[in-house]
């Protein structure tokens, strides 16, 4: 991080979009910017001040009408032309930002803190509400989840690696819907050694 220097700053004070900036991305190739905010996403050309595309959230039922819906991550997927969003409420959406079209690809029940991606786009990592961890593949296949905190973590720790409550699963295609539903199903539980696949993050040495 020392070796980071501020190449340029802006400050946006006079964009024409409601709602108060909650997080935002970078669209390289389009050179623009996505602002999320309590009312839905917003991308603005950063030199001529101008809003290019926006797309409400709240009409659509992803964000509450009362404002206090929050949007805690976004993603553009240059592979996808589309960009991805996740909302604190726990749904992660696709939005195509040229037809507007809009797809919840999945919803976790206890709400999501967080969504991070991988430099290369072929991963996507959920912070849940319960404090765990949720990897998936770029077509939102989850891989592994995993608690953050640990009391018992090391070099000769064995991680059980499952799905979990049901709170905290990802539930696909079926949207939140899925992740409220009651159902009894058969869950597998395998005992694997993550020592190099963990993140260092969660390491406890």
């Amino acid at each position: 991080m020392r070796n980071l220097k501020l190449l340029r700053s802006l400050e946006f004070r006079d964009i024409q979009a409601q709602g108060k900036p909650q997080c935002l991305s970078l669209r390289a190739e389009q050179a623009t910017v996505l602002i999320g905010s309590e009312h839905g996403l917003v991308e603005v050309d950063p030199v001529t001040r101008e809003v290019k595309n926006e797309i409400p959230l709240v009409a659509e039922g992803f964000l509450p009408e009362d404002g206090s819906g929050c949007i805690v991550g976004i993603q553009d997927l240059l592979d996808q032309e589309s960009v991805c969003v996740a909302t604190a409420s726990g749904d992660v959406l696709l939005c195509n930002l040229s037809t507007h079209q809009l797809e919840c690809v999945g919803s976790v029940a206890s709400g999501i803190s967080v969504m991070s991606w991988s430099p290369d786009q072929e991963l996507v990592l959920l912070a849940t509400g319960q404090q765990t961890l949720i990897m998936m593949t770029k077509d939102f296949e989850p891989i592994m989840e995993q608690q953050i905190h640990q009391d018992d973590f090391g070099k000769s720790k064995f991680v059980s690696v499952g799905w979990g409550r049901k709170e905290t699963q990802f539930h696909g295609s079926e949207g939140r819907q899925a992740a409220f539903q009651i159902q009894m199903a058969f869950r597998t539980k395998m005992e694997v050694a993550l020592e190099t696949f963990l993140p260092s993050v969660l390491r406890n040495e």
